[in-house]
């Protein structure tokens, strides 16, 4: 008989091997990612290999293409800001999408960019309509539900038309307890907030797409099923949309 063949038994790893190996593997997606959003995922592609319209892939956020994605710019400042029993908005706690500087590039080059303009910026006003819509009815329904209820306003709880936010004012240092007057809070500096200025600049964005829309519908009626040269002017000028504050924050 040979000898017996002795197996080392199996040493688990270490905690913080598994540790290191996730942060690893969390840097790699993250630089991974990175590449992505200035390069595009079919970097390591040669020119010819590439179709020129990876922008129209599902997993691209073509709001971002148009300048403007909702869900990076408000998603996350409003998930922070809801109160425990509010419901959640239908905005996004940030855009899980690819948002990435160089397919908006291919997007921009792309011989029909009048059409996929067109067709991503209708789909950006209709969610931009719909969060004025939320906003709007949340301050009705708070203000309506007080009115039944015969539930009066103390000095120290606001409401904001704009962007539909309940909120209280803070007490001044060394202030306790309720029922206190008007000068023991502090100042209302809701319009200073970074949400309001947000919110604020969402309803302009917004205003000016549905005169764009209205503009581009007018056109319609005139010349049906063309794409006139003030058309692709007014597409020219839009290009700039990406760069507004809000996208740089972002």
């Amino acid at each position: 008989k040979g000898c017996p063949i002795l197996f080392a038994p199996r040493i688990p790893p270490r905690a913080h091997e598994l540790a290191g190996c996730k942060t690893r593997l969390g840097a790699m997606k993250k630089a991974r990612a990175m590449l992505d959003s200035l390069m595009g995922p079919s970097r390591d592609q040669s020119l010819t290999e590439r179709s020129g319209e990876e922008f129209r892939e599902a997993n691209v956020c073509k709001h971002y293409l148009v300048g403007y994605c909702p869900d990076t710019v408000l998603g996350k400042k409003l998930a922070a800001c809801r109160a425990e029993f509010d419901r959640p908005s239908i905005v996004n706690p940030g855009c899980t999408k690819l948002h990435s500087v160089a397919l908006r590039t291919e997007y921009q080059q792309h011989k029909d960019f009048a059409k996929f303009q067109r067709e991503y910026e209708e789909s950006l006003l209709k969610y931009l309509e719909s969060i004025v819509r939320e906003a709007d009815g949340k301050a009705m329904y708070e203000k309506r539900k007080r009115d039944d209820m015969d539930i009066t306003w103390e000095f120290h709880e606001k409401l904001c038309d704009l962007c539909g936010m309940k909120y209280k004012l803070e007490k001044k240092d060394g202030m306790l307890g309720s029922g206190l007057g008007q000068d023991c809070y502090k100042d209302d500096l809701h319009e200073e907030t970074e949400l309001h200025g947000l919110f604020l600049k969402m309803r302009s964005r917004c205003n000016e797409m549905k005169e764009k829309d209205r503009f581009r519908r007018e056109q319609d009626k005139e010349a049906p099923g063309q794409d006139d040269g003030e058309r692709k002017a007014g597409g020219r000028r839009s290009r700039s949309w990406g760069k507004d504050d809000g996208e740089r924050k972002a």
